[in-house]
C-alpha cells in the first residue's frame, strides 16, 4: 500500500518536507446553505433551493523530528508552504485521489502538539471552487457535427481550436440546444459590404532565422547603460544570444540585431513574445526590443529586465521616445513576493606566500571565503514567457501584457491593459519603420572573482514578432472583416469565457448573443462547427471534473 501524501503547489509533503500524513478527511459535499422564505400566516416555509459553498479538507499530519531545533525548522518549512498572499488559489493533489487536482488555500493550522520526539497538527484546506479537475483530454475533430460524452461527473468546459486553411470572416461553434459562440460578421445583405481589412499584418517573424536581421556593433541610438558585444543566434522558434561578450564592469553587455519593416507606419500594432527566465537568483539579465523610425532613431522600447541584485524580481517596461525624452506607459515588477534570504559562500584567491620546505622555497596560493546574499524574492514577471503589445492610432496608445504557458494558453486570469492619450502630440508623429533586439547581462561578483564562479545566465529570447499597419483608424467593428487567415489559431476557451487569436485576447469580434458552452460528465453532447472541416482544422480539449 502506497504512503499517503499530498502535493501543494509542487511541494510534496513526504518527499520534500518529510512529513507523515496520517489521514485526509474529505467532505461528502461542499457547504450547504438552505434557502427558505417565511410567509405570514403559513405553516412552514417555502423552500427556495440549496446554495453550495466551499469544500473543506482536514489533513492530519505528524512532524517527525528528534530535537526541538529540528522541530522548529520543520514548522518553519510548513509555515512557508501554507502561507499564501493575494487572491490566487493553488493546486492541491491528494495521493489517494491523484487523478484530480483541487485549487484552494489553507484556512487554518492547529498548534503542533508534542508527542515524544514528534508533533502532530491538523491543516484545513479550502476550495472556493469545490470541483476536482482531471487531466485535459484532447481529440482531433474529424466529423461535423461531433457527438461526445465527457468523462467525470460534474460540469466541464470545452476548449475549441480552429486553424483556418484560407481567409475567414466568421468562426462559430453551436450545440444541439441552440447555444453558440460566434466570432466575426457575415456580408451585410442590405449594403452588400464585403470584408475589408484595414489592419493588415505587415510582418510576422517567427524567430526561426537571422536571415532578415543585421548584426549591429555600433547602433544609431544608445542602448541604455550598455555596450554592444557578443553574438546572437537563431534556433527553432527563438532568437537568443550565443554569448554576451567580454566582461564590462558597470555596464550591460550583449549582442544587438536589427530588422527593417516593409514600410514606415503612422499607426500600428506591434506584439512581441519574449522570454526572461531566471535559473540563478543572483544573475542579472535583460531583453529589450527597440522601436525605430526610418532614420534608425529610437521611438519606443519593450523590456524585461532583471536587475534587482541577488533575487529574481523582473520589471516589464513599455516606453515611448528615447532614454532622455520618454514616457513610460508601463514600468513595474507587478506584485513582488518576498522570500527568504540565504547565504552563499565562494572560495577565491587571496594572494600568495613563500614558504620553505625541505630547504627549498616555494610559492603557496592563499584563499579566502566570501559570503554572498541570495534573496528568494520573485515578482509577477519572474520566469516570464508571454507577449507585450503596443497599439498606436493617432495620439491614442494602448498597452497589453499577458504571461502565457508554453502551450500558448494564458498564465494570468486577464492581461494588463493600459490606455494612454498623448494630448500634447509629443510622440504621435513618429512612424514605426524598424526594430532592434538587444540581449544583455550585467556582471556580478561571481564574474569578477578569481577563479570565476560558473552559473547559468538568464535565458533571454524573442519567440515571435508581429506588426500590423492600421489604416484610417482600423477596422470598423460594425462591418465584416477577415478575422483569421491561413494558419492563424483561434481558440474558444469556454473555461475562462475568452477567445484567443495566436495566444492573445481576441474578444472584439465576439458576437453579442454568444454563450460559452458547457458539458457534464457522463452526458452526451453534440457540437457543429463553422467553417467546416474542408476549410479549417478543428481540435477540442476538455478537462473532466468531479464533485
Amino acid at each position: 500500500m502506497s504512503m499517503l501524501t499530498f502535493n501543494f503547489c509542487g511541494v510534496d509533503a513526504v518527499d520534500d518536507l518529510g512529513l507523515i500524513v496520517n489521514s485526509i478527511k474529505r467532505p461528502v459535499t461542499p457547504e450547504i446553505t438552505e434557502n427558505t422564505q417565511d410567509v405570514p400566516g403559513m405553516v412552514g416555509k417555502i423552500f427556495l433551493g440549496n446554495s453550495y459553498g466551499q469544500k473543506f479538507f482536514q489533513i492530519d499530519i505528524t512532524l517527525l523530528e528528534a530535537s526541538s531545533e529540528e522541530l522548529i525548522e520543520k514548522i518553519s518549512q510548513l509555515t512557508d508552504l501554507v502561507m499564501t498572499f493575494g487572491d490566487r488559489e493553488y493546486p492541491m493533489i491528494f495521493s489517494d485521489n491523484s487523478a484530480y487536482v483541487y485549487y484552494g488555500h489553507f484556512t487554518s493550522v492547529t498548534t503542533p502538539v508534542r508527542v515524544g520526539s514528534s508533533a502532530t497538527c491538523t491543516l484545513t484546506f479550502a476550495c472556493s471552487d469545490p470541483k476536482g479537475y482531471g487531466e485535459y483530454e484532447s481529440r482531433d475533430i474529424t466529423i461535423n457535427p461531433l457527438t461526445i460524452t465527457p468523462n467525470g461527473t460534474a460540469d466541464c468546459y470545452p476548449i475549441f481550436t480552429c486553424i483556418p486553411k484560407n481567409d475567414v470572416k466568421k468562426i462559430a461553434v453551436a450545440d444541439e440546444e441552440g447555444n453558440y459562440v460566434f466570432i466575426g460578421a457575415d456580408v451585410d445583405p442590405d449594403t452588400g459590404d464585403t470584408p475589408i481589412d484595414l489592419e493588415p499584418l505587415v510582418l510576422h517573424d517567427e524567430c526561426n532565422t537571422l536571415a532578415y536581421w543585421t548584426t549591429v556593433t555600433t547602433p544609431t541610438f544608445p542602448v541604455e547603460n550598455g555596450v554592444v558585444k557578443g553574438t546572437m543566434g537563431s534556433y527553432p522558434s527563438t532568437i537568443r544570444p550565443n554569448d554576451f561578450g567580454s566582461k564590462t564592469p558597470g555596464k550591460w553587455h550583449g549582442p544587438l540585431s536589427l530588422r527593417w519593416l516593409p514600410g514606415a507606419y503612422d499607426d500600428f500594432r506591434i506584439r512581441v513574445r519574449l522570454i526572461n527566465i531566471q535559473s540563478y537568483y543572483r544573475a542579472e539579465g535583460k531583453i529589450e526590443l527597440y522601436l525605430l523610425n526610418s532614420n534608425g532613431e529610437r521611438i519606443g522600447k519593450f523590456m524585461l529586465k532583471d536587475n534587482r541584485t541577488n533575487n529574481k524580481v523582473v520589471y516589464a517596461q513599455v516606453q515611448l521616445g528615447t532614454s532622455g525624452n520618454s514616457k513610460d506607459l508601463y514600468n513595474s515588477p507587478g506584485t513582488i513576493k518576498a522570500g527568504k534570504t540565504v547565504k552563499l559562500t565562494i572560495k577565491v584567491k587571496n594572494g600568495t606566500k613563500t614558504i620553505t620546505s625541505a630547504g627549498k622555497k616555494k610559492t603557496e596560493q592563499l584563499w579566502k571565503t566570501i559570503t554572498l546574499d541570495e534573496d528568494m524574492d520573485t515578482s509577477s514577471f519572474t520566469n516570464f514567457y508571454g507577449y507585450l503589445e503596443l497599439q498606436k492610432i493617432g495620439n491614442k496608445y494602448r498597452v497589453e501584457i499577458l504571461k502565457q504557458n508554453y502551450n500558448g494558453n494564458p498564465g494570468w486570469s486577464k492581461p494588463i491593459v493600459i490606455p494612454w492619450t498623448d494630448t500634447n502630440n509629443k510622440f504621435s508623429q513618429n512612424q514605426l519603420a524598424g526594430i532592434a533586439l538587444y540581449c544583455a547581462k550585467a556582471d556580478i561578483t561571481e564574474d569578477t572573482v578569481d577563479p570565476v564562479v560558473n552559473y547559468k545566465n538568464n535565458e533571454l529570447a524573442a519567440c515571435d514578432i508581429q506588426v500590423w499597419n492600421i489604416i484610417n483608424g482600423g477596422n470598423d467593428s460594425t462591418k465584416p472583416v477577415v478575422i483569421a487567415r491561413n494558419g492563424d489559431e483561434i481558440k474558444i476557451n469556454c473555461e475562462d469565457h475568452t477567445v484567443y487569436k495566436n495566444g492573445a485576447y481576441f474578444m472584439e469580434k465576439l458576437y453579442i448573443g454568444s454563450e460559452f458552452l458547457t458539458m457534464k460528465g457522463g452526458i452526451q453532447r453534440t457540437f457543429a462547427f463553422e467553417p467546416g472541416l474542408d476549410e479549417a482544422d478543428w481540435y477540442m480539449e476538455v478537462r473532466p471534473t468531479t464533485q
